[in-house]
């Protein structure tokens, strides 16, 4: 039996992800939360079933996760976790994991399995595939088998540690990365400092800080105070942090170039694996500079590309290409897309694209070839033209008026309804060229 998935604060962000992909596999998703609108917003977009009743949300679930704010993460637990049914899985979504499963431990009733989790990306991804997603296991035991067999399928890249190792690890993963970017981006507000102006000197590495460091700060403040201040340990990471920034300071104040060296050559013997970090740096700035240039070259071409946040593909001409934006005519309507959000999809799914979005229609040629002439090879290069869905041989027929040394060929040609006169008169130039005679 396929289990009920309740989601507290589901209407949420990672809650809104994960209803998704529950659904694609089936099952029926319950979110609850006390706002209205935006519960039954959820349950129009998604087909979830709203109940605004945390409680009797959970009640209902054979898996209960909670994804609410870390700050309310624990009371949510006392709330919820009485709730939920022996034999069910009560989890959670959440950046810090010692507080949370103890308490998800100790307020479940005996019977219900506990697993602490935390998916390590954010809401505005389409798909987690290639994602690292942590557990940090308490007592599942059948629910985790169904947990990582679940994940398998969606691809994620799977962690298992304690709530212990996550939060150490965690407090420089995030806390430190975190605090670093953001300090930055504030030195930078506070010298009032042209970011966009200072884009047309700046090298590839510069460009990929300035957008990591974007990234950090245009998301959720609220989120990122809360894994600041919820675990305790990041701050003994930002005392050695900001002590060792201090003695660099010093060290470029004395002009010391000696000691200078020195402790960037220890830093980099302590990193251990340079030359891994030096070719996946290389790889994103490729990715940068590569990713400009392929739409530069493809500016009057057909494509798709996919948001890669919100999954939505554009299928249409590139107009213009800048080096931050790009504009497609998708059939008489223009779009204007950031750079760093899309992707360029395959030809086939291009077509595919078309395909659904304007259908397709059949048409019949009947061509009049040698004798020699290998019909199956023709039907390929047809099947490689631009708008053209698939080809079939429909009849061969020989002799009679045609001739000892001629066949007749019917070809049905499978083309996207876009127009389709166009192509049917491409083609039909096509089998002229090559020698056959159109009946």
């Amino acid at each position: 039996m396929k289990p009920t998935i309740s989601i507290i604060g589901g209407y949420g962000g990672m809650g809104r992800l994960f209803s998704k992909l529950f659904i694609d596999e089936g099952l029926k998703v319950i979110v609850s939360g006390p706002t209205e609108s935006k519960g039954v917003k959820a349950e129009k977009e998604l087909g979830v079933v709203y109940e605004k009743d945390n409680n009797k949300a959970a009640e209902c679930g054979d898996v209960v996760i909670i994804t609410v704010p870390i700050e309310y993460t624990p009371e949510t637990i006392k709330e919820v976790a009485p709730h939920v049914k022996k034999g069910s899985l009560l989890m959670d979504f959440t950046s810090i994991k010692e507080e949370p499963c103890r308490l998800m431990q100790e307020c479940a009733k005996p019977g219900v399995e506990v697993i602490g989790t935390h998916p390590v990306f954010g809401p505005r991804l389409s798909s987690i595939e290639g994602q690292v997603f942590v557990i940090t296991n308490v007592s599942g035991k059948k629910w985790l088998k169904w947990l990582k067999e679940f994940l398998d399928r969606q691809r994620a890249k799977v962690i298992e540690t304690t709530p212990r190792e996550h939060d150490e690890t965690m407090a420089v993963v995030q806390g430190l990365t975190h605090f670093a970017y953001i300090a930055i981006g504030k030195t930078l507000e506070e010298m009032d400092f042209d970011i966009k102006e200072s884009r047309r000197f700046s090298s590839p590495i510069y460009e990929l800080m300035l957008n990591l460091i974007g990234r950090i700060i245009g998301q959720d403040p609220h989120l990122y105070a809360s894994i600041q201040m919820e675990n305790p340990r990041v701050l003994d990471v930002h005392r050695v942090f900001l002590k060792t920034a201090e003695n660099l300071s010093k060290v470029v104040k004395k002009g010391d170039e000696k000691e200078f060296v020195g402790i960037m050559s220890r830093a980099a013997k302590h990193f251990d694996d340079v030359d891994y970090a030096m070719g996946m740096s290389d790889k994103a700035i490729a990715s940068l500079v590569n990713g400009l240039q392929d739409l530069k070259d493809l500016s009057g071409a057909e494509v798709s590309l996919r948001h890669i946040y919100s999954g939505q593909v554009h299928t249409g001409i590139i107009r213009k290409v800048t080096a931050e934006n790009v504009i497609i005519d998708e059939f008489g309507k223009e779009s204007e897309l950031k750079l760093s959000n899309v992707q360029i999809l395959p030809d086939g799914q291009r077509l595919k694209n078309k395909a659904d979005k304007f259908g397709t229609v059949s048409r019949d040629f009947s061509v009049i070839l040698n004798d020699g002439a290998d019909e199956g090879f023709i039907t390929g290069l047809v099947s490689a033209r631009d708008n053209v869905t698939s080809v079939e041989i429909k009849d061969v027929y020989k002799g009679g008026k045609i001739g000892s040394d001629k066949k007749s060929v019917c070809f049905r040609v499978t083309m996207v309804n876009h127009r389709p006169r166009e192509t049917e008169g491409q083609i039909a130039d096509f089998f002229r060229k090559i020698g056959g005679v159109l009946r």
